[in-house]
């Protein structure tokens, strides 16, 4: 299995762009994957295309040494802009590896765990708490027993009045009553931490406990903002609170959790081992969320995944991703036993996006993905993708 060629495509999905990755061997094997890493595509591709003159040549089948190579003759090491042109390298591997022997690639990493895999679904909060317990509704007719919100009032709506609007909803991302611009240092007026806990007030007396609910903060507040959200939010029994602290703070993120009674998670921006071992050996978090897109691949989230299990930590991994990315995430999930809920963004435009790309993406059922049986990754890329070449669209954001 000797890698004849490595050809990539940025293909502009929604909100996102993916970047695809197809490993070619000399005796006509292929493997795909899908990476994203948002406003950084074609930093991206542009990196897998050097990474590739040192695999043209060398054996597919050793996945591990050509990682570590690869690793660390870049010289400088670490970070997820390090660890994403890996991450897609080391999952085509794995994709072709399992095609060649013909099975998944959870089986190749121990056999699966479970046989379905529970999921979770972006939920936007919109301009108003009515809207929000609208927006939830909604998701639970999808069939998603589990939501999650991006911090009401820094995400939802464009009007600030949002006391006495009934905007329509936009994605989860887009700007909110507060200034986009506001940093974790900076004042957070009183009213908001009654202003949001109003969000999920109106969710539960509209769904009751029938829905889990969940937040992302993004990294938007300091250790008192973050504890005074936990307090205002701990009546709504929430499944977790998501990156309250930004992710270089990891002691100050521990005296959180160790102040909440909800769950506080993160991770989505570690990368490999080495960037995820103090959180871990710290205890700083009850959930884990690395993204096998991010951290640097299967072997890596495998390797984060047990350090995290011998500290009683779940996995929960990020994926606001594409189809391959998704079921990259299945692969990695069904092989563990520490695995919690895999996050999927779950909206109506996703079908679309994503049989772009293949033809047979995962589908939800009743909140879950199925395990896929078919070789590899299980799914296959549209053979007009790998002519799309590096037109990216060009997505910004801010925090």
């Amino acid at each position: 299995m000797i890698i004849r060629d490595v050809t990539t495509a940025i293909v502009p999905m929604g909100f996102r762009n993916g970047v695809f990755t197809r490993i070619r061997t000399a005796d006509g094997l292929c493997g795909v994957s899908e990476v994203v890493l948002k406003r950084r595509s074609h930093t991206v591709a542009q990196c897998i295309g050097e990474l590739a003159r040192h695999l043209v040549g060398q054996d597919a089948r050793r996945i591990e040494d050509l990682w570590e190579k690869l690793y660390r003759d870049s010289f400088w090491v670490g970070g997820p802009l390090h660890a994403t042109p890996l991450s897609a390298v080391e999952m085509a591997l794995w994709d072709l590896k399992g095609k060649a022997l013909g099975v998944p690639v959870y089986e190749l990493l121990g056999g699966p765990t479970r046989d379905r895999i529970p999921v979770y679904c972006h939920c936007p909060s919109g301009g108003s708490p009515d809207a929000f317990a609208d927006n939830v509704e909604q998701a639970r007719q999808r069939g998603y027993p589990t939501i999650k919100t991006t911090l009401p009032l820094f995400y939802g709506s464009p009007d600030p009045d949002w006391l006495h609007m009934a905007a329509p909803s936009g994605y989860s991302g887009s700007p909110g009553a507060l200034e986009r611009t506001l940093k974790e240092t900076e004042r957070v007026p009183g009213w908001v931490w009654d202003g949001i806990a109003a969000f999920f007030e109106a969710a539960r007396s509209r769904v009751g406990s029938a829905v889990d609910l969940a937040v992302d903060c993004h990294g938007r507040l300091n250790v008192a903002s973050s504890k005074r959200l936990c307090q205002v939010l701990e009546p709504y029994h929430l499944l977790f609170i998501e990156e309250p602290l930004p992710p270089e703070q990891p002691q100050a993120t521990r005296e959180v959790k160790q102040a909440s009674a909800t769950p506080i998670a993160s991770g989505e921006r570690g990368a490999t081992i080495y960037g995820c071992r103090e959180w871990l050996e710290g205890e700083c978090v009850s959930l884990w969320q690395p993204d096998v897109c991010n951290c640097g691949g299967f072997s890596q989230a495998r390797k984060i995944a047990a350090m995290a299990e011998a500290h009683a930590i779940g996995i929960a991994p990020h994926n606001p991703n594409g189809p391959l990315a998704t079921a990259q995430s299945v692969q990695f999930v069904a092989s563990i036993p520490n695995f919690t809920i895999l996050e999927t963004v779950g909206m109506d435009d996703e079908a679309d996006n994503f049989g772009a790309v293949t033809p047979a993406p995962l589908r939800t059922v009743d909140g879950h993905l199925p395990l896929p049986t078919a070789p590899g990754i299980g799914l296959e890329v549209h053979e007009e993708v790998w002519s799309m070449g590096h037109d990216a669209a060009p997505f910004e954001g801010w925090r």
